[in-house]
């Protein structure tokens, strides 16, 4: 069976939609959206009845709108079609008629009730990034999916998702920060002390959205990548902040005619700021 952290195999197959036959690209459906792909080994079986039905009614009911199923098996789209509509079935059923997806995916079944080349019960969790967050199968045809894993496999993803909108908000607060303390940084060389003050002060503020935005990011985050990203970022901009508050206030005692103590304060503003630099990139706005 493929694993989970693998990017989800594309296909192309026959599938009953909304009553009608129609061709099914699975990377089409399921873009920018979490799908649930479901094998079955055939129509009408009571226990393909109840696992369809079963992820039937998560998809009615417990799932977000921009939540997708999709069923596969290796009947005919036409067998489909009436499995479909006497079981009110509201997703499009594929058409595996040769086995070949089932392959690729690693749950093709040899021998299942005497019948070769059918599908093993399956179900695939894939993200919006086509990426399999969730991978079950069983060589029993009568057993079927633990629909709360199923579940809490798109809570999870859904969890991420907005982890992700946090790191992302965090990401351009820390860019702005950036910007403002660079031009903070030009009128301090320059002996601007008030302007300094003021832009480092800018600076400050938008590290800080950003230590918090990332900090928020960390405690949403379900996947590693994106919690050890978050504490990456979020140490980085504490750096950032740290440095600006320190520029700040040497600026502020320059314009006051303080300078041995302004000096030393710019000692420990710039060594934050090679801390911040030092540290090794984080991801962009668009690494997730």
């Amino acid at each position: 069976m493929i694993t989970e952290g693998t990017q989800a195999p594309d296909f192309t197959v026959p599938a009953a939609i909304d009553g009608d036959i129609r061709e099914l690209t699975f990377s089409e459906y399921a873009e920018g959206r979490i799908t649930v792909l479901a094998f079955y080994p055939a129509d009408f079986s009571p226990a393909c009845t109840e696992e369809l039905c079963s992820l039937r009614d998560i998809d009615l009911f417990n799932l977000q709108r921009d939540v997708a199923i999709l069923g596969v098996s290796t009947d005919s789209a036409f067998s489909h079609r009436e499995f479909a509509r006497q079981n009110g079935l509201e997703f499009p059923l594929g058409s595996d008629d040769d086995g070949r997806v089932a392959e690729r995916y690693g749950v093709l079944g040899e021998d299942v009730h005497g019948h070769s080349r059918l599908a093993k019960r399956s179900v695939f969790v894939v993200d919006d990034r086509g990426v399999i967050r969730y991978a079950w199968t069983t060589d029993e045809p009568t057993q079927l999916p633990d629909v709360e894993a199923v579940r809490a496999a798109v809570d999870s993803i859904q969890d991420d998702r907005g982890a992700i909108e946090r790191y992302r908000a965090a990401h351009e607060h820390l860019e702005y920060g950036r910007s403002e303390n660079e031009s903070a940084l030009d009128a301090y060389d320059d002996g601007e002390w008030q302007v300094a003050a003021e832009a480092f002060g800018e600076a400050e503020y938008y590290f800080q959205e950003a230590e918090t935005g990332f900090d928020t990011a960390r405690r949403f985050a379900e996947s590693d990548n994106i919690a050890q990203a978050s504490d990456r970022a979020k140490q980085k901009a504490s750096h950032y902040r740290q440095a600006a508050r320190w520029y700040a206030a040497a600026a502020r005692r320059q314009a006051d005619g303080k300078r041995v103590a302004a000096e030393d304060t710019a000692e420990d503003a710039e060594a934050a700021l090679d801390r911040a630099r030092g540290m090794e990139p984080i991801p962009d706005l668009y690494s997730f």
